[in-house]
């Protein structure tokens, strides 16, 4: 191609990339709407949907690394039709169990199960996604915004979820909510098989300037030894990166396993204006992640690498503490949500710097990606299950209103801990010099 001008193929890989994302996390994301319907048609409890919830995240955060490390081999194309079309079988599957009549005592094992299998085949997609499409397709320096946007792009699965659920539910049955999103899952894997390649360069439509502009990484040689294994694990730096992540997800869980249940049971929403309701906070962290992905690119720039993720770290988890405390103590539900929004908004500014740093800190960003996400989700592992186990503890002391209060304010401890432990990354030879 002799065109003078740099051509945007990667713009386009990763809108689709972002696609994908999105329906992830409406796979995901269903049993927390519809977990409502599920108490009270079948007889689960709070306590075991919370067990149910966090058995995606058991298989999600085991298969967090090894699904980086399967990515470094076959190629972030291979990985995400792995994973959309794994994800959408599961999720069929979980939907024939629903409508199956099983008894409670079998049907809670086999879902659990299903939830399990569909956090495995998720497990490789955001190493791949970061460490695999992002790293490869845009120029170093310019890799958090286009995180940050991933980070919008499942915010917004996270925001539509609820309300697109609960009208499904209401006009076709809530069992009839997994077959209906399958489609979306079928539907994205035959765009990305068309026209996703593993490198800019085996894309026909990327130009000779688009490749100049992308540049040569020297990292993504589809090599992988023991050696090199062994090493990803022992960085200490993607190690902290990992925790902070971790502390940051803790509150991140709090709201995406929990938030549509408690606007419903506790600030007595009605299950269509709970809906809608909870799909704010996602909708403010739609816009905090794309605004931390941006903002972090600009400070590298000004300030150099390390501060440059340092600050928008510290803007988004110092003020979400805050937020998250008012949020719990006011009466005012409409302020409750308000300020619970703002403190997710704040939470979201964090992403793209944090996912922005394994690409600095690491030479195989998928498999150090599949870490930082093992760390992430062993906050949603560890906050999914104990909410409910903190609001039964202190329900029967203190009442349940003063019991999720305690419960959502242990979200705030986890995000001092993150600026905590991202302050122990150390940048090095990336840490260049600010362009002042």
């Amino acid at each position: 191609m002799n065109s003078t001008k740099a051509t945007n193929i990667r713009w386009r890989v990763l809108f689709i990339t972002l696609v994908i994302g999105y329906i992830a996390y409406v796979y995901r994301g269903n049993l927390s709407v519809i977990g409502k319907y599920l108490m009270d048609d079948t007889g689960i409890s709070q306590t075991e949907l919370g067990w149910l919830l966090s058995s995606f995240l058991w298989g999600y955060t085991l298969f967090q690394f090894p699904g980086g490390l399967l990515s470094e081999k076959i190629g972030p194309k291979n990985i995400f039709l792995l994973t959309t079309l794994g994800c959408t079988l599961i999720t069929i599957i979980t939907g024939l169990i629903v409508i199956g009549g099983f008894s409670l005592a079998l049907m809670i094992p086999l879902l659990f199960i299903c939830r399990f299998l569909l956090g495995v085949f998720q497990g490789p997609l955001f190493p791949a996604m970061a460490g695999g499409v992002i790293a490869r397709w845009f120029p170093s320096g310019s890799w958090a915004l286009p995180n940050g946007m991933t980070s919008t792009a499942l915010a917004l699965g996270s925001a539509s979820t609820p309300p697109i659920i609960v009208i499904l539910a209401e006009y076709f049955g809530w069992q009839s909510t997994f077959f209906l999103i399958s489609i979306l899952g079928v539907m994205g894997s035959l765009v990305w098989w068309k026209y996703s390649t593993n490198w800019p360069r085996e894309h026909p439509g990327v130009n000779q300037k688009e490749l100049e502009l992308i540049g040569q990484s020297d990292f993504n040689n589809n090599q992988m030894s023991w050696s090199m294994v062994k090493d990803v694990l022992a960085d200490k730096n993607v190690l902290y990166a990992a925790l902070g992540y971790g502390s940051m997800n803790y509150v991140f869980y709090i709201f995406y396993s929990w938030i549509f249940i408690y606007f419903v049971n506790i600030r007595g929403f009605s299950i269509l204006e709970g809906g809608l309701l909870a799909s704010l906070p996602f909708l403010m962290g739609a816009i905090g992640a794309s605004t931390g992905g941006y903002l972090c690119d600009k400070l590298q720039k000004r300030y150099g690498v390390k501060w440059g993720h340092r600050i928008p770290i510290m803007l988004g988890l110092l003020p979400s503490a805050a937020f998250l405390m008012f949020g719990s103590i006011t009466e005012n539900p409409y302020l409750a949500v308000l300020s619970l929004s703002l403190c997710y908004g704040f939470i979201e500014l964090t992403e793209g710097p944090f996912w922005s740093t394994i690409s600095f800190v690491s030479k195989k960003p998928q498999a150090a990606g599949g870490i930082l996400n093992t760390g992430g989700n062993l906050g949603g592992v560890l906050a999914t299950p104990l909410i409910p186990i903190m609001v039964a503890k202190f329900d029967g002391l203190m009442g349940e209103q003063v019991a999720w209060v305690i419960a959502l304010n242990s979200g705030g401890v986890f995000a001092l801990l993150g600026v905590f432990f991202f302050l122990q990354v150390n940048f090095g030879e990336s840490d260049h010099e600010p362009q002042i």
